[in-house]
């Protein structure tokens, strides 16, 4: 099976350049999604051997696999427990999580300024602080989240305005100190972060932006592949499934190595060519456990970057990264 390389020196040279933006000791780390398709108990391990405090998740599960490495905080987006659990912080999507919250619980309220995805209206405020109050819930934070600041428009700034308006609101009917959040990777870029307690760090504690801040971090993750079997090929003959997918126009060496779409590879074709790391050519179509391409090497990078492929296949770099398996072999170097 192929394997995943983790660059340790990658990850926190991106983790120093975001701390230089808004403190080491405000930045939360995304871990939810096998956090980014990395391995999130690798992750989790140098997240903490940097000196992380706070970092969020997507379930109780992924809340579960890193208990151990005792964060200061653990953020669960969208899950609630069946039982009071002391070491997390549930995240409250809708009035009606408020009722299924286990007593004495840490919660933290999602406002919704414009995304129309999660969390409640300003209007609901009064509501979510009174039905939290008779759960007997813990007030732990207030946060949003931005829907557009990887662009260049001013819609973060209206989300922000009305952000502050509810925060303004909820300090108006409640005395508890909360924390306050609602910058993503793009979103330190777009306010002041001496306001806010937490810079939720995702995609660019991996590597990459849509800004040409990009040029500072470094991607963390490679996929790599070892050889099945090397053969040589005669010209005209073609290699993997379809007669026409590739045909050899010359004889070659042609060697098979073992990473497929069932790993996350997203399939190759001839209608999507594309290559590995160091610009040889995927020959024909990838398989299910497995890819071809001119070489006769004990191993192969396929990509050490996913921007390519992000472009190859229409879409983003999330969506290139959280498909790899949770199976792959993860290697911290």
């Amino acid at each position: 099976m192929g394997y995943i390389r983790l660059n340790q020196n990658n990850f926190f040279h991106n983790l120093d350049y975001f701390s230089s933006l808004c403190q080491k000791e405000k930045l939360s780390i995304a871990l939810k999604d096998n956090a980014y398709g990395h391995g999130i108990y690798e992750v989790a391990s140098m997240c903490a051997k940097y000196g992380i405090q706070h970092i969020f998740v997507r379930n109780i599960n992924e809340a579960n696999i890193i208990k151990e490495f005792d964060f200061q905080s653990v953020l669960v987006l969208y899950d609630i427990p069946k039982s009071y659990n002391p070491n997390i912080i549930i995240s409250i999507n809708s009035l009606d999580d408020i009722e299924k919250i286990p007593s004495k619980s840490k919660v933290e309220l999602k406002i919704d300024t414009g995304m129309n995805r999660n969390g409640i209206f300003y209007d609901q405020i009064d509501t979510a602080l009174e039905s939290i109050k008779k759960q007997n819930l813990i007030l732990n934070g207030v946060f949003t989240h931005f829907c557009c600041s990887d662009e260049q428009n001013n819609i973060t700034s209206i989300q922000e305005d009305k952000f502050q308006k509810a925060i303004l609101y909820i300090k108006t009917k409640i005395d508890d100190n909360f924390r306050v959040h609602c910058a993503n990777s793009h979103g330190v870029f777009k306010v002041d972060m001496q306001n806010y307690d937490l810079a939720r760090i995702g995609i660019g504690a991996y590597g990459y932006l849509e800004f040409e801040q990009s040029k500072y971090l470094k991607p963390v993750a490679s996929l790599w592949a070892n050889k099945i079997v090397t053969k040589h090929i005669k010209k005209g003959e073609h290699i993997g499934y379809g007669s026409k997918a590739f045909v050899a126009h010359k004889d070659m060496v042609v060697t098979n190595y073992d990473v497929g779409y069932s790993d996350g590879f997203l399939r190759i074709s001839e209608n999507k060519p594309a290559t590995i790391q160091d610009g040889r050519k995927i020959l024909g179509r990838s398989s299910m456990d497995s890819l071809s391409i001119e070489s006769n090497d004990p191993k192969i990078c396929i990509f050490d970057n996913v921007q390519s492929l992000a472009t190859t296949h229409l879409t983003i770099v999330y969506e290139i990264l959280t498909t790899l398996s949770p199976f792959i072999p993860r290697i911290i170097i």
